[in-house]
């Protein structure tokens, strides 16, 4: 009993000491807490009506519609006796569980609030990173790109970010009349700017499509007039997913960008707060032999799309991994260049680095003190560089085995269809239960996930001592400034993840598919020093607001189905995709005309991985003299 062990606990006691007893009043205020929200007199005056007039007026009149005779007083004080009893139990039983349970509840709301608020300044902090891992002319670049993707931007920052890119003052002042005129719904004015400024518009932009596409892109949607829209949200990274989990499976954070752990983070902060991904995919339901080749088709397609992404992804991870180092500039590997210009880029560069790190060892030999350095420096960039081309070429020959299992089971599928070619294998448009049905899932987390991915990013953020402060700095608990750095970024990146594996499979292929072909919500109003309630609010309005745009899956899924699976997309197949997803029509009905005729050769490699060569021996010759030198 407690009074006893308080008596035992008090007798033990030296005369004089002093103990302190903490426990026994932390539960007692939480009881007490527990009570009032309760809020006793209340829920007594609702048992008291409901076991009085509601109870009897209840029995009366059931008890007479049934038997036709009133109750007698023996049952109705039963009934009453019942209904007290009954409440009073459920009464204690709330109060006894709330005070129980309810520092856990308080605990994980609070873990809830304390995600949101520093994934909403982590999110600020890994964009700063971004933009200060550039130099110069790229760094201006990159935080004028990040202007022009603001929804709320007024034309004097759009004219700021076009002479940014420019360095045309002149056209700035342009580009902002032509956002004036946009928000007046002026387009008549826009067009007669067009007339006027093409020609001076397209020479001053022609220079960025190479150096920064992105930004030349947002560039020329402002010049047309298209701003950004909050219902459009913000274009992801492709296969972020997927550099992501490859940098967990080969324990190398390397292997994604900065951009990647953007693309994480907000994907986090969007799930926790309320976003709802929605994804489409298809099932069949038939002939067991039919469903056995169709789900390992497409497990073998998924495989080698994945496997397709990942050669790329890791050339992607080296090009921006040597751009963060300065070995090659953000214009020869921005993003939204194609794989097979990145791969050459990304060989010069490794060439040149490897033969910077040859002339820093010749020069140290002659005798030059001075070139110490840089040879330290440069042998670890190239081991390190190596490490990652070397990943990328393993991606890139994993490529071919996947490709001829993708190959074989797409001849059995085209076999057993040839045999076997009815009604069922057509896209169902009507109601049925038998043949190809698209299922249409939403990827998102309840109450019960969303505590438990906050209480683990909570736990890992406590873990590493990272307390919010201002700007991109963290604190320790010592007090001491700690700033976010690439690596614990990355990391980051990695334990967000884990905490999101659980709940949303984010290593499945067609998770991944349902989300990239979605828009991320728009966070540029989000600002440093906003409180929580401030983030969530924010962050639960804009996953409301991004228009669920489901055209682009649906595209997707009626390409596959006619391109891999051979079946074909009538024009009511076509009708309801359209009506339905918003599927563009023009696009549906080249489908449909371009359908696989049986005995066409089939094409896999339409779109075709770039090569990526094997590490060349020179690379390792110059590294492995200027360690010899080093030891």
């Amino acid at each position: 009993m407690a009074w006893l062990q308080r008596w035992r606990k008090e007798r033990a006691a030296r005369p004089g000491s002093v103990w302190l007893d903490r426990e026994d009043s932390e539960r007692r205020d939480q009881f007490v807490k527990a009570v009032r929200q309760v809020r006793i007199s209340r829920s007594l005056l609702k048992l008291a009506w409901t076991a009085g007039p509601v109870t009897a007026i209840g029995l009366y009149g059931g008890y007479y519609i049934g038997f036709g005779k009133p109750p007698s007083t023996e049952l109705l004080i039963y009934f009453i006796s019942f209904t007290i009893l009954s409440g009073l139990i459920a009464l204690v039983a709330k109060v006894i569980y709330d005070s129980v349970h309810g520092p856990e509840l308080e605990q994980a709301e609070q873990d809830v609030m304390d995600a949101i608020d520093k994934l909403g300044e982590l999110i600020l902090a890994v964009r700063d990173l971004i933009v200060d891992s550039f130099e110069g002319e790229a760094r201006r670049q990159e935080a004028a790109l990040q202007l022009l993707q603001r929804v709320d931007l007024p034309p004097d920052g759009v004219a700021f970010a076009c002479e940014e890119l420019t360095g045309d003052a002149e056209l700035g002042k342009i580009m902002a009349q032509i956002d004036i005129f946009r928000r007046a719904g002026l387009y008549s004015r826009i067009r007669d700017l067009h007339q006027q400024y093409q020609t001076r518009f397209d020479e001053a932009v022609s220079p960025l499509q190479l150096q920064a596409p992105q930004a030349a892109k947002a560039l020329r949607d402002n010049f047309m007039g298209h701003a950004p829209k909050l219902k459009n949200g913000t274009v992801r990274s492709d296969f972020f997913v997927e550099r992501v989990l490859a940098a967990i499976e080969q324990d190398d954070p390397l292997l994604m960008t900065m951009g990647d752990v953007e693309a994480m983070l907000v994907l986090a902060f969007e799930l926790i707060n309320g976003r709802e991904l929605p994804m489409l995919i298809f099932d069949y339901t038939g002939k067991w032999r039919l469903a056995a080749v169709l789900d390992r088709m497409e497990r073998r397609r998924s495989r080698y799309r994945i496997a397709q992404a990942a050669s790329s992804n890791r050339i992607r991870a080296l090009a921006a991994w040597l751009v963060e180092v300065e070995v090659i500039c953000y214009g020869d590997a921005s993003e939204g260049l194609s794989t097979h210009i990145l791969t050459e880029r990304v060989l010069d560069a490794m060439d040149a680095l490897s033969n910077r790190l040859d002339d820093s060892r010749q020069r140290y030999q002659q005798g030059e003190v001075e070139a110490l350095r840089p040879l330290r420096e440069d042998a670890e960039l190239l081991s390190t560089a190596l490490r990652l081309y070397r990943t990328a070429h393993d991606a890139y020959k994993r490529v071919g085995p996947i490709h001829a299992e993708f190959l074989s089971a797409t001849r059995a599928w085209e076999r057993l269809m040839t045999r076997s070619k009815n009604e069922q294998e057509q896209l169902q448009v009507g109601p049925g239960r038998r043949g190809l049905r698209i299922i249409e899932k939403v990827i998102s987390l309840d109450e019960d996930q969303r505590r438990e991915v906050c209480q683990h990013v909570a736990r890992y953020l406590h873990g590493v001592a990272m307390e919010k402060a201002d700007r991109r700095f963290f604190i320790r608990r010592d007090g001491r400034k700690r700033p976010l750095s690439l690596d614990s970024a990355r990391q980051l990146a990695v334990e967000v993840a884990l905490a999101l594996e659980p709940h949303v499979q984010l290593s499945r292929p067609e998770i991944q598919r349902g989300i990239g072909a979605t828009n991320a919500s728009y966070l540029g109003d989000l600002e440093p020093g906003m409180s929580a309630q401030e983030k969530k609010d924010l962050g639960e309005a804009v996953a409301q607001d991004v228009e669920q745009d489901m055209s682009q899956a649906a595209e997707r899924l009626a390409l596959a189905l006619v391109r891999h699976y051979r079946v074909d997309l009538t024009d009511e197949a076509c009708e309801f995709l359209a009506q339905t997803y918003g599927a563009r029509s023009e696009v549906l009905a080249m489908l449909a005309h371009n359908q696989t005729d049986e005995s066409a050769p089939y094409c896999l490699l339409s779109v075709r991985p770039a090569v990526v060569p094997a590490p060349r021996m020179e690379w390792y010759r110059k590294l492995v003299r200027a360690r010899r030198l080093l030891t």
